[in-house]
């Protein structure tokens, strides 16, 4: 079965070297044959933000996400992340679990509150998926609960699959 063809040859090109990550196209050359998980979301560029304490998941999730053609955003705290979904606009927001001072519940709970994002589906990136599943149980809109090492595939087909929403013609700034 033939590939098929992105409609821009340098989002290919992005989209075969991957994001440096093994599994997901490290130094593979631009020719080779991608899975299906590797197009799925070429269709539906979204507004994503990630939120992680550890760098090298926000460059690796950034990597994925950015080489698929999403429009991402990385923050490295769930108080910066609280920050930025009251005063931005998101497609989806990828999240960590457990992190320091604010953990990623509360950043959950918190967005379902109120404000711009209270509809904004969201990923959530843990170690422990049991714990993830009891804790998340009563907050609505989690689309997915991925464990760590991240599953690449998992991550871009829960992103690809999330509740399409209508953009707002005016979005909050800080």
């Amino acid at each position: 079965m033939p590939r098929p063809r992105l409609p821009d040859e340098r989002l290919q090109d992005r989209v075969a070297r991957g994001a440096g990550y093994e599994g997901f196209g490290a130094g593979q050359p631009a020719n080779r044959t991608l899975s299906a998980a590797d197009w799925i979301c070429v269709a539906s560029q979204r507004r994503v933000l990630i939120v992680d304490d550890n760098d090298r998941h926000l460059d690796i999730l950034g990597a994925v996400l950015g080489g698929v053609g999403h429009e991402v955003e990385t923050c490295g705290s769930g108080a910066e992340a609280l920050r930025r979904v009251a005063a931005h606009l998101y497609d989806v927001v990828v999240l960590d679990l457990v992190m320091p001072e604010i953990s990623g519940l509360t950043v959950a709970v918190e967005m379902r509150a109120g404000g711009v994002n209270v509809r904004t589906p969201i990923v959530i990136c843990t170690a422990n998926v049991a714990i993830a599943r009891r804790e998340l149980g009563g907050v609505e809109g989690i689309q997915a609960i991925i464990g760590k090492p991240i599953d690449t595939a998992a991550l871009v087909l829960a992103v690809e699959h999330a509740p399409g929403r209508e953009r707002h013609s005016s979005q909050l700034r800080i």
